[in-house]
């Protein structure tokens, strides 16, 4: 690739066991209320991790909990306000306290149909309720009508509103805009029936939901500006999609050598000017060169030059540093 390179300077590095697996999970890499977070799991222990304002910290505190999952079944966790967690589970969303006790536990039924469909949860954006999605009711037929989504208590786990959601079976994740804007994005993965982007708004005891614009990837990165930055499962395209704004598509094939593709799981805005995506010879590939893109038009800007070989994994930060790891180890970066 022809593109201007420009030192990736190392800031900070922190240990943080279980980081290398987690970062392929959909609850690995979280933004929550303006917060960047990241969930491990290692050795029957869940450390989820705040990632500190300070450029100079990677994880500015973190709290740990026994893994409920002991059997291997998927799970997804949040962080709540007060230092608490949500945990989705097969069968139920459950509140843990910092201590470990149980504040609530909300059951619901399995997706018995698809036993590779996931819940997802998250406090809504103003703090007040808890977002979470779960199989639905089947009908007389025995036949499911969607999933759905409730908005949840914090403090007592009553439901406060239901919404059917147009996927089905599907794998969930949620996250948060990072300017506090009302809705939280629900991404919802259907393998070969693709993915469906939500926006989920909870107001006045109802919940609202709507497509995210034309995103229809399960990647995706967000802006300050409402943008969103989704990249194709297979790594061949990027697209910007913003309410008011034409999308823009860039296909692998411009801007990156023949037969290379996107890979990882976190393309993002470094900040309101620059995404940053890795890009590698196949999608299996356990390296891969990282790149500067224009925010808008995303078209290359520059590669980043490391001190050594770099993995597929990078999240941005949005402040102008991003993540990555080695081994077990978390990398704060900046530009140099």
């Amino acid at each position: 690739m022809n593109n201007p390179r420009v030192p990736a300077r190392l800031l900070v590095r922190e240990a943080l066991p279980g980081i290398a697996e987690a970062l392929g999970k959909l609850d690995g890499w979280l933004l929550r209320h303006g917060a960047h977070w990241l969930v491990t799991r290692h050795e029957g222990v869940i450390t989820v991790g705040r990632v500190g304002a300070d450029p100079a910290q990677v994880l500015e505190d973190r709290g740990t909990w026994p893994d409920p999952a002991t059997d291997g079944s998927a799970s997804y966790c949040s962080p709540l306000p007060g230092g608490a967690l949500a945990i989705s589970g097969q069968e139920a969303v459950t509140v843990h306290e910092p201590d470990g006790t149980v504040r609530w536990e909300h059951n619901h039924r399995m997706w018995t149909e698809s036993p590779d469909a996931s819940a997802a949860c998250t406090p809504d954006p103003t703090g007040c309720v808890l977002l979470a999605t779960m199989a639905g009711p089947l009908g007389e037929d025995g036949l499911s009508r969607g999933d759905i989504c409730r908005a949840l208590d914090l403090t007592t786990g009553e439901v406060l509103a239901e919404h059917v959601l147009p996927s089905f079976s599907a794998m969930y994740s949620f996250q948060h805009f990072p300017d506090a804007r009302p809705e939280a994005l629900l991404t919802a993965s259907m393998g070969q029936d693709g993915t469906q982007c939500l926006l989920v708004t909870y107001t006045a005891a109802r919940l609202d939901v709507r497509a995210a614009g034309t995103a229809e990837e399960p990647y995706v990165g967000l802006g300050t500006d409402g943008a969103l930055v989704s990249q194709d499962v297979g790594g061949g395209y990027l697209c910007r999609t913003q309410d008011g704004t034409d999308d823009v598509i860039v296909e692998a094939g411009e801007v990156l050598p023949e037969e290379w593709v996107f890979v990882g799981y976190t393309p993002g805005f470094v900040d309101e000017k620059r995404i940053l995506v890795v890009a590698a010879e196949e999608p299996w590939a356990e390296k891969g060169t990282h790149l500067l893109l224009d925010a808008h038009t995303l078209r290359p800007l520059a590669e980043l030059d490391y001190p050594h070989a770099s993995g597929i994994s990078a999240v941005p930060l949005g402040d102008g540093t991003w993540l990555t790891h080695r081994g077990e180890t978390v990398l704060r970066w900046a530009l140099g």
